[in-house]
């Protein structure tokens, strides 16, 4: 059996650890591969602190003396204990998943020509999709700004399920790659999204700066916030200063700002991983974790998401 529940709680359904020389993973697969080196790798890394892999190869424990009528059954500590642990997503469970995800056709096309691309892992797995649909419906959001757009899985997941541009649905999808740009236009189009869709090609701190100035100079907003939910998908070093702007400037009190691969493939929980991208999120999370603009909830679906509500 591989997997872990240690790993599934930190790396989550989807993608696959991307290494120089690995060998391409079939997409089925991609949900679980990556854990079958974490879990050993963990516990080698931590033998000295008292931890060890349960003897199904599902969680990393760490020894601890038992408190009277604690259980750690489900994984944890005595003291800390997981009480149900996160299920190891296999290839047939995630394949189940899949089955049971509506993926309309025109994103399952993308999603396959996708596949073919450089960098096709930072595509959103369906799932995730589904996810970023519903929650543009929940929130009932007509503006969304999307930095990190890449072939345009997520933007025309969320474009379809704002209202049409007559009524003020608006997505700005910002990316810096006019390669991936070509392929997101011929599925947007497809998709009959390309009239909410405005999409800006460049750096993305400079896009959001123009629309904290678009904002300041439409004298409909006056200045203020008018964005209802923001998503984020791009250079992980990046990542505070597009949110910071996104919550001080551009998404309403009451909006929802939704950050992919928090988790990122489980290195933020390897502490032998020290690389600039992974210590970059590494502390985002701990920083967004202690913002008290937001409120805040982290989500084991794709390769972590952490949803926060603009206070």
């Amino acid at each position: 059996r591989v997997g872990g529940g240690l790993v599934m709680a930190a790396r989550v359904f989807h993608r696959v650890s991307v290494h120089r020389g690995t060998p391409p993973v079939p997409a089925v697969v991609r949900g679980f591969a990556s854990q079958i080196a974490v879990v050993p790798r963990l516990a080698t890394a931590h033998a000295h602190r008292g931890w060890v892999v349960s003897p199904n190869h599902r969680r990393l424990l760490r020894r601890t003396a038992a408190l009277p009528g604690a259980s750690t059954d489900g994984g944890g500590t005595a003291d800390d204990p997981w009480n149900k642990a996160p299920i190891a997503l296999d290839a047939p469970l995630y394949g189940y998943l899949l089955k049971h995800t509506r993926e309309p056709d025109v994103l399952r096309e993308l999603r396959v020509e996708t596949s073919t691309m450089r960098g096709s892992n930072m595509q959103v797995p369906p799932e995730q999709g589904a996810f970023m649909k519903l929650l543009v419906e929940l929130t009932g959001a007509s503006r969304v700004i999307e930095v990190g757009t890449y072939t345009g899985y997520s933007s025309i997941a969320m474009a379809m399920a704002l209202p049409p541009a007559s009524r003020g649905g608006k997505l700005v999808a910002c990316d810096s790659s006019e390669v991936s740009f070509q392929v997101a236009r011929k599925y947007w189009k497809l998709a009959g999204v390309e009239d909410i869709v405005e999409e800006r090609l460049g750096d993305g701190k400079t896009t959001l700066e123009e629309l904290i100035e678009e904002q300041k100079t439409n004298p409909r907003f006056n200045g203020a916030p008018s964005y209802d939910l923001g998503f984020i998908d791009a250079d992980k070093r990046g990542y505070w200063h597009y949110y910071n702007e996104m919550v001080t400037h551009l998404i309403k009190k009451g909006g929802l700002i939704a950050i992919d691969n928090v988790l990122w493939y489980g290195k933020v929980a390897d502490e032998t991983v020290t690389d600039k991208q992974t210590n970059a999120i590494r502390e985002f999370n701990q920083k967004v974790f202690q913002d008290e603009r937001v409120t805040h909830c982290t989500i084991p679906i794709g390769d972590g998401l952490t949803l926060l509500r603009v206070r």
